[in-house]
């Protein structure tokens, strides 16, 4: 199973929606995480925004980085300007780093519902491309993988 991590600064916004999306768009073949390297408390208009679109954040934490030491993450989405820097090595280790593109992150703390409508549509794209396209990657390589060994079972048959 892939572990994928959002990473913000304060995983209080679009980290929190990216990973709503990214839960939704795995329908469970991935585990997603979300931290923020300074956790805050999640903002309000966030789960508001969420349930727009049928996706229940409410019971959401917004935890610190280093609680996900033990975890050998796959991916880790960054959120936010110079991010990756600041991932513990024990973390970043195994895991190919992806900086999400969306700029203007800050403007969601002035709490505006029509930013995070805007945010929530970019971020809903972002998570269902990155996520339909990562496990595609995955599905096929597994399928690759079965046929190989059906054919070495085969050889090994015939030998």
């Amino acid at each position: 199973m892939l572990h994928i991590l959002v990473l913000s600064i304060s995983n209080a916004t679009a980290g929190q929606m990216a990973h709503g999306f990214m839960d939704y768009f795995t329908n469970e073949r991935a585990q997603i995480y979300s931290a923020g390297l300074e956790p805050q408390s999640i903002h309000t208009n966030v789960i508001d925004s969420m349930d727009v679109v049928g996706i229940d954040v409410s019971d959401y934490s917004s935890n610190h980085i280093n609680d996900y030491q033990k975890i050998s993450f796959d991916y880790i989405i960054t959120i936010g300007d110079d991010i990756a820097s600041r991932i513990p090595k024990t973390i970043a280790e195994k895991a190919s780093i992806i900086d999400f593109p969306i700029a203007n992150i800050s403007e969601l703390n002035d709490g505006n519902e029509d930013t995070f409508a805007k945010a929530r549509k970019k971020i809903q794209a972002y998570c269902e491309e990155f996520i339909e396209s990562e496990l595609k990657k995955i599905e096929k390589t597994k399928a690759i993988k079965k046929v190989k060994k059906r054919l070495n079972k085969k050889k090994k048959k015939q030998d």
